[in-house]
């Protein structure tokens, strides 16, 4: 992990490795293109930039972007919208891939705070949905959306609990290594344990960090992408901001926002480990 960090692969490899990234995401969204709300573009590409960097991640994502117009058409809208998000997303979690492992093994209580509040907001903004009659589309599609809005709710407050208990759980059991050694040796044998244990796809203190950070990360981008969406499309279609079509527009994206959110965190929390462990054994080869 901290090779990686440290040292750029050459411009062949990376190359191969972004050639290799583009045909997984687009392979993996025709796969999938059927079952709606299920996709797995979020996770390939979050977990390759989190290893190979920004830099890798925003060429693939730029490379899929226009693979996927090319394949479904360059609408004005879909290329705005997929050539704005995804290199964005890729730059936000390449960056979080080169923060120094010692920092997700004694995460700062300030950022642990920040992505409670995170979590919590879109836990509060869910139940709101669910108890209020704030959805304007068909009952039948209410009772769906709650039920998945009810869902995101509690995932988003079981990744809020176990990002605590993970970053008292790390804290506590720095205090008790710190106590018998040198603070700053013991703190960096436990930082490169930690680093170690997830190259190997294994939990620890800060690999779980990483993990709920990714996977809340993941759900928010989610919800970002379909709001984003919802004034992009609109305004290619011609439908004035607020107007009646604008919001029947509105509305009918949480069809696809619900379902999608809970996929990404769902798939996020449990595959994050083994594909950033089979990323970085790849780029060691």
């Amino acid at each position: 992990m901290k090779q990686l960090k440290n040292k750029r692969l050459s411009p062949a490899k990376e190359m191969a490795f972004i050639a290799v990234q583009t045909a997984l995401l687009i392979g993996g969204q025709l796969a999938l293109y059927p079952v709606a709300g299920v996709e797995v573009v979020t996770v390939l590409l979050l977990c390759f930039s989190w290893v190979m960097g920004p830099r890798a991640g925003a060429l693939s994502a730029v490379c899929f972007s226009l693979l996927r117009c090319a394949l479904w058409g360059f609408y004005p809208s879909a290329v705005v919208l997929y050539l704005l998000y995804y290199p964005l997303f890729a730059l936000l979690f390449g960056a979080l891939g080169r923060v120094s492992d010692d920092v997700y093994a004694h995460f700062p209580v300030w950022a642990a705070a920040a992505v409670n509040a995170v979590l919590l907001a879109v836990c509060a903004l869910c139940i709101w949905c669910v108890v209020g009659d704030v959805l304007k589309i068909s009952r039948l599609a209410v009772v769906l959306i709650k039920s998945l809005l009810g869902v995101i709710a509690a995932l988003s407050a079981a990744l809020a609990v176990a990002l605590d208990v993970a970053v008292a759980l790390s804290r506590r059991q720095g205090k008790k290594a710190n106590t018998g050694g040198d603070m700053a040796q013991l703190s960096a044998q436990n930082a490169a344990n930690s680093a170690a244990k997830a190259g190997n796809g294994r939990l620890s203190g800060g690999s779980v960090v990483k993990v709920i950070i990714a996977a809340s990360l993941a759900a928010v981008c989610t919800i970002f992408f379909t709001l984003l969406d919802d004034f992009i499309s609109p305004a290619f279609l011609g439908y004035p901001l607020f107007s009646e079509s604008w919001a029947v527009y509105f509305y009918g994206s949480f069809l696809a926002l619900a379902p999608q959110t809970v996929c990404a965190i769902v798939t996020v929390s449990t595959l994050f480990l083994p594909l950033t462990a089979v990323f970085r054994r790849a780029a060691k080869i």
